[in-house]
């Protein structure tokens, strides 16, 4: 099987986009009751325009067992309509010993994500069983896009490198931890100059870049600072910005077309920095 970061790659190179489209089912705003005929209709919209799909599980916890079965359903749709993605799942998940090696199971085995993201609170100890295998990743959240990330995330630590940040300071550990080359880091696009700083600190490692939609981070902005050398690896998330494009009949086209507009802005800018598609 070939590795996560290759799959990742190749997933965008094939639809020539970085866009990540977050599947955040809220049954007071989908414009249809069933949230798996809904997650199939923007499937069906946007496959052949991004990268990725991120469900987020709360959206679904909250359902109860119907929203599980949603999930799962959503995940097999993805599988066979739109195979060339990658599917993360944001769960945010991080515990340590038999905890963590269950949650380990339940994300990657029961559920089959290609990536989870991940609380790396409890240190380099909750990432083992997550990073064993090469062909699954994680996405570390790093720097919030939230206005009170600041107050743990920003706070000065004292490192063999000098006083840095503590975000900082998690990113070069990620650095250290990253043996197989499955782990990335969750930056948010509302906070630019970080999202630079880490890119500079992880020059090759994926981001996956929250908050250009409705939290009204600088798309230009964020890709520039969050792409690699080659223009790549920062995967740009949009969730209520897209699925919830319009409330009516026309919800999966209303979707597609701000996907696309998405994708072509993006695109005009790695052009502009001379990263464009091949």
């Amino acid at each position: 099987m070939t590795s996560f970061i290759n799959r990742l790659d190749h997933a965008c190179e094939t639809s020539r986009s970085l866009v990540c489209v977050g599947l955040d089912v809220d049954p007071q705003r989908m414009p249809v009751n069933d949230p798996l005929e809904f997650n199939q209709a923007i499937v069906d919209a946007t496959a052949d325009l991004v990268c990725a799909y991120k469900p987020n599980l709360a959206f679904y916890e909250a359902l109860g067992i119907p929203g599980l079965q949603a999930l799962e359903g959503t995940i097999d749709y993805i599988r066979s309509n739109a195979p060339q993605t990658i599917i993360i799942g944001d769960a945010k998940r991080g515990d340590i010993g038999p905890s963590g090696e269950a949650y380990t199971r339940a994300m990657f085995e029961v559920w089959g994500f290609d990536a989870v993201t991940f609380n790396a609170w409890g240190g380099q100890d909750t990432l083992l069983p997550f990073v064993k295998d090469p062909n699954r990743g994680i996405f570390i959240w790093c720097r919030g896009s939230n206005p009170s990330a600041a107050d743990f995330q920003d706070l000065p630590v004292d490192t063999p490198q000098g006083r840095v940040p503590l975000y900082q300071h998690l990113a070069r550990a990620a650095v250290s931890w990253n043996h197989n080359g499955n782990i990335g880091l969750v930056m948010g696009a509302t906070y630019p100059k970080q999202l630079a700083d880490i890119r500079e600190t992880c020059p090759d490692m994926p981001l996956l870049v929250p908050g250009v939609g409705t939290q009204g981070g600088d798309l230009e902005a964020a890709v520039r600072a969050g792409v690699d050398s080659h223009g790549r690896r920062a995967i740009i998330n949009s969730s209520r910005g897209i699925i919830y494009a319009s409330d009516g009949p026309g919800f999966a086209q209303a979707a597609r077309q701000v996907t696309g507009n998405l994708r072509d802005a993006i695109n005009r800018v790695l052009e502009a920095e001379g990263k464009g598609w091949p």
